[in-house]
């Protein structure tokens, strides 16, 4: 069984506000069809697939459309807009878990080598000095700066920035790493957007591979 998120703020949104009940029941049913690859079909098998899924005629799904392109949220190919931002390839949530496992590991790691130059910096007498502080400083930095260029689709920098600013050096050589290796949509719609990639730590799936919308899928929230 596929699955789907969706955010309880649909209820609140304006656009769909904008729609009548039965338009709104529609657009919910889209969605499904989106998740189960309905929309992915070749054109003329889509648009007949779209009409059984939604139990209309060819004419009424036509004016369904029509309603639902009018307010902006969907294309004229019935593709859903921001899909690619508001689901996720892990419909059992088994890649957040890696990925949550991979993060203390390397949190742990992180730790256990702090704690070891430390131990060797009061051993052999050493005191770090500010120089040695503004270094590590200047190469974070610069490294940030160089993962920001790697983002094919640079939007909200000032949020990005601080949120890498925060995370190691090990973690930012990580995604720079990814992002070299990474091959992105070549419809720029459906690139991720850098918040979005480091918020869900996306550097660390384990396949570094642009989703695509036929295959998106993720869980319903309450």
């Amino acid at each position: 069984m596929k699955w789907l998120k969706l955010y309880v703020d649909i209820a609140q949104n304006p656009r769909m506000k904008l729609l009548a009940f039965e338009d709104r029941w529609h657009y919910i049913s889209l969605l499904c069809a989106k998740a189960e690859g309905y929309l992915d079909e070749r054109e003329q098998l889509r648009d007949r697939m779209v009409s059984v899924h939604l139990g209309l005629t060819p004419v009424e799904v036509e004016h369904v459309k029509d309603r639902l392109i009018d307010v902006g949220l969907i294309g004229a190919d019935w593709q859903i807009y921001n899909w690619d931002e508001k689901q996720s390839a892990d419909a059992t949530g088994a890649a957040r878990k890696r990925r949550e496992r991979a993060r203390k590991k390397a949190e742990k790691e992180s730790a256990d080598t702090t704690k070891e130059e430390r131990n060797k910096n009061i051993e052999q007498n050493v005191t770090v000095t500010g120089q040695s502080r503004d270094s590590h400083a200047t190469k974070k930095e610069e490294a940030v700066e160089r993962i920001w260029e790697l983002f094919p689709k640079k939007v909200a920098k000032a949020r990005c920035v601080k949120k890498l600013e925060k995370l190691s050096m090990t973690s930012l050589a990580e995604i720079e790493k990814d992002l070299r290796a990474r091959v992105w949509p070549t419809e720029m719609r459906y690139i991720l957007n850098p918040e979005t990639y480091i918020n869900q730590e996306r550097w660390l799936d384990e396949i570094s591979m642009p989703s695509s919308p036929a295959t998106d899928a993720g869980v319903i929230a309450a």
